[in-house]
């Protein structure tokens, strides 16, 4: 009885742990073409109140000293599947620098005081939005180093407001608001500029002139509820099997053709694996990895699969 007793105490230790640190990640995704280019209406920006762009290979968010301009960007993440009311426990938004920059951006993010946020549009201006209350300051001081991802600050207190909303309702869209402050007249370039869903490596800068899907605007959550790690029924299915994975070897199979980008992070969030599928059909050996719990992440049609894996060797 008491051996029994022991294992249901650790399975439920287990349970709890997975919950607590569940992950669930979502990128800016295709909303229309042009001129046969796939663009996003999903990211964009403002200059001062009026929108500047609505798509383009760079999003500009801070302060321009020299036109005196403050930059506001927005990123609207449609599919939101976080239940109403639910526990955000830290959230963080991972994009691209677009240059190579160094001069302090002093930056607020809000989110969209709103139910289930609109598309946006190329007339309406920034005040036509509700912002919500919550707001947290990221002051960019260090340098960053061009198509190099970067970490926002904590953000789980501005996302919270959102799904606290009475008429909040899991897969609704969510808008973010990274809102820059004016800084006084400068020839300095406090306005830092990170990769849009439409980014292409400019060949004049050194780089390879494609589009590079895994640096889309990403928002990463974890919270303390279960399911926000699983895929919805209405995107990419990705199987991934033995789970648990005696060995670390694991075998991952998804349902639509093209490129994929594969994940794996620690509990931490800490990358620890990363490569490129070409195939339907893939084999990751994670035999390196101590035992323990990760999230396997897939992306594959500008769509993101993450769910739990175990090591049990």
């Amino acid at each position: 009885m008491r051996k029994t007793l022991q294992l249901f105490i650790a399975l439920g230790l287990i349970i709890s742990s997975l919950t607590i640190n569940a992950q669930y990640s979502i990128r800016i995704i295709k909303t229309g073409t042009d001129a046969g280019v796939d663009v996003s209406y999903d990211d964009g920006e403002y200059e001062n109140d009026a929108v500047d762009k609505l798509y383009d290979d760079d999003l500009d968010m801070g302060w321009e000293g020299d036109d005196l301009n403050i930059m506001t960007t927005f990123l609207r993440f449609q599919s939101v599947y976080i239940p109403q009311g639910a526990t955000i426990d830290s959230a963080f938004l991972r994009i691209y620098a677009h240059e190579d920059e160094a001069d302090e951006a002093r930056v607020t993010i809000y989110a969209e005081a709103i139910d289930n946020s609109p598309i946006f549009n190329d007339t309406e201006l920034m005040s036509d939005r509700t912002w919500g209350t919550d707001s947290v300051k990221w002051i960019i001081s260090e340098s960053w180093t061009m198509w190099q991802p970067y970490k926002s600050i904590d953000i789980a207190s501005v996302l919270q407001g959102v799904v606290n909303r009475s008429g909040w309702v899991s897969g609704n869209a969510l808008t973010i608001f990274l809102r820059g402050e004016d800084q006084g007249a400068s020839l300095l370039d406090n306005a830092r500029d990170f990769e849009s869903f439409e980014n292409i490596e400019d060949p004049g800068d050194g780089g390879d002139g494609l589009h590079h899907p895994e640096r889309i605007p990403e928002l990463i959550i974890y919270g303390s509820f279960v399911g926000m790690n699983e895929t919805p029924s209405n995107l990419n299915q990705v199987t991934v099997f033995p789970n648990p994975s005696n060995n670390g070897i694991f075998n991952v199979s998804i349902d639509k053709s093209g490129i994929s980008q594969v994940k794996v992070f620690d509990l931490a969030g800490k990358e620890v694996f990363n490569t490129t599928a070409e195939n339907q059909n893939t084999k990751i050996d994670l035999s390196n990895l101590q035992n323990g719990v990760y999230f396997i992440q897939v992306v594959n049609n500008d769509q993101t699969h993450s769910q739990k894996i175990i090591i049990n060797k």
